[in-house]
């Protein structure tokens, strides 16, 4: 009797969703406190600011009306999603999780920072409408800031999707099936992760639709991977195994996501405004 192949071929593993929630979590909230503590605050310190409170949403100061200090946010997502970029290849050889973890945080920092003046140069609201305060002619800079944006979004998602081939070497159903789920996962935590941290906020409930969820959604692109990610390249990439469950990394995310909600969330206070 011939035997049927596909009956003793076993099903491949799936990848762990609370894995995937877990990793997801954690890099947004690193991209989060990049973005309003080593940026806003570090660059408040450097111009001779006060810093005033830390929050999941915003960073305020008094004492310095510099440019920099609105504009320090982005730049330090874009610098750790380089470095993220940097490790991702230097860790090569790592383990799976490491590896996808290198991956969000590279996509939750360079979307952040590229999708961000798009907001600001057109809603005239949030870090970049600030540095271009006062300058003329306004439609001008905004405009700027716009094709700006658009430009180096593009970019991020071809970068990304190179970056992405190993999670999804061929565009048959199953991968992409693959790549749906191992991106649009962590994205899902991240836009929970923004709101929850929005809900204790002392500028009310109304920051986690004008500057929390906003912020998470700048990530979108990571959803988009099927469009970007190089199936027809000519140099091979060895497909990454499952994302298989890691009690560490749930209980790491857990941790780290109680204390952004509790800590940062209500935010920290270092100095009364001036």
């Amino acid at each position: 009797m011939p035997v049927d192949k596909r009956a003793i071929v076993p099903e491949p593993s799936k990848d762990d969703a609370w894995t995937l929630l877990a990793l997801g979590t954690v890099a947004f909230i690193l991209a989060d406190v990049t973005h309003e503590g080593l940026g806003h605050g570090l660059a408040t310190l450097a111009v001779g600011g006060t810093p005033v409170m830390l929050t999941t949403c915003y960073f305020s100061s008094s004492g310095s009306l510099s440019r920099w200090i609105p504009a320090a946010g982005g730049i330090a997502n874009g610098i750790v999603g380089l470095l993220s970029l940097a490790a991702l290849h230097l860790l090569s050889k790592a383990g799976l999780r490491l590896r996808y973890f290198l991956t969000l945080s590279i996509a939750f920092n360079l979307f952040f920072a590229a999708a961000y003046p798009v907001y600001s140069g057109i809603a005239l609201f949030g870090d970049w409408a600030a540095v271009i305060s006062g300058l003329n002619p306004a439609w001008f800079w905004r405009v700027l800031l716009v094709a700006f944006s658009v430009v180096s979004y593009y970019l991020c998602l071809r970068l990304l999707g190179r970056e992405m081939r190993p999670w999804c070497p061929d565009a048959d159903s199953t991968g992409l099936a693959r790549l749906q789920r191992i991106t649009l996962t962590p994205y899902l935590a991240a836009l929970a992760v923004a709101a929850l941290g929005g809900v204790l906020n002392p500028a009310g409930w109304t920051v986690i639709f004008t500057a929390a969820i906003p912020g998470a959604a700048a990530a979108f692109g990571i959803t988009q991977m099927d469009h970007f990610v190089p199936f027809n390249a000519h140099e091979p990439s060895a497909a990454a195994g499952p994302i298989t469950r890691s009690l560490g990394w749930i209980l790491a995310a857990a941790l780290i996501l109680a204390l952004f909600v509790a800590v940062l969330g209500p935010g920290i206070k270092f100095s009364p405004a001036l």
